[in-house]
């Protein structure tokens, strides 16, 4: 099971604020309303919905071992009301002609990827659809998603997932409440959270067109990340290791902006998520 703890930040343009909120808490911390994005730690949930969901499934409709796929048994809703601000999906995409399980939607899909399979869990646009309405109910809270990797690893797959995701987001975060962020490096957290620009996208580089796509300005490789796993600098017994890490992986990064530090946090038990 693996946690991440993400200190974020992000790009660019803005929308219109919200005149009748002031911002006096975020993320139920008071006092950082005047701190720069990149200047709060955001918990974090890795593969996230992976049993989230309960039950998984291989492609052909096999259960999937919850020991080697599940990764969390708490909802999206509740990983949230746990104090969960950081969302990292794997994806995959099913197209309306595969639809061979009643509860997969055509589109975007969460997946747990793992050395020799792959697990299905449920679709994306669910999940976006619980921190949507999470964030609507709670005006304070700043939340980031990442898009990292998907599967399988094909032309076909990156085409459907560039074309969908965007749409996939916007259909979610539309108009009415809780909007993506544009302003993450030069406004401060109170005005994100007065502007309700409260969501922060970050893709792999791949997912995206950036001739097409503006707001998905800073892709994840732009973000300092841990190794990711078990043995890495991420152990939580070796904080000297880790801030080596960081230093130098810093001194090698352009442009010379607040760049994100994500730590990678493995905990380790004998036991495994039962299947629900």
């Amino acid at each position: 099971n693996m946690i991440i703890l993400l200190v974020a930040a992000l790009a660019a343009p803005t929308i219109a604020a919200d005149d009748d909120y002031k911002c006096t808490t975020v993320n139920g911390i008071a006092g950082a309303c005047d701190l720069k994005l990149a200047q709060q730690v955001l918990p974090g949930s890795r593969l996230s919905g992976c049993g989230a969901y309960g039950q998984m499934y291989f492609w052909s409709g096999i259960k999937a071992n919850a020991c080697g796929y599940a990764t969390q048994e708490k909802s999206i809703t509740e990983q949230l009301e746990m104090g969960v601000r950081f969302f990292d999906f794997d994806v995959g995409y099913i197209l309306p002609s595969q639809e061979s399980l009643p509860y997969w939607e055509a589109g975007p899909v969460i997946v747990s990827i793992g050395s020799s399979a792959v697990a299905y869990s449920r679709s994306l646009k669910g999940a976006l659809r619980e921190i949507k309405t999470f964030m609507d109910a709670n005006r304070d809270a700043v939340v980031a998603i990442r898009i990292k990797r998907f599967y399988p690893e094909n032309e076909k797959t990156l085409d459907l997932l560039t074309s969908s995701l965007k749409r996939t987001f916007d259909s979610v975060f539309d108009a009415s409440g809780v909007q993506m962020s544009y302003g993450q490096i030069v406004l401060s957290l109170g005005k994100l959270v007065e502007r309700n620009e409260r969501v922060i996208p970050y893709l792999a580089h791949a997912l995206f067109d950036p001739k097409k796509d503006e707001y998905w300005n800073f892709p994840w490789d732009l973000v300092i990340e841990s190794p990711e796993n078990v043995n890495g600098y991420s152990n939580c017994h070796n904080p000297q290791t880790l801030t080596e890490y960081f230093l130098e992986k810093g001194r090698h990064v352009r442009p010379k902006w607040m760049h994100p530090f994500a730590v990678n946090w493995w905990i380790s038990s004998a036991q495994c998520i039962s299947a629900s």
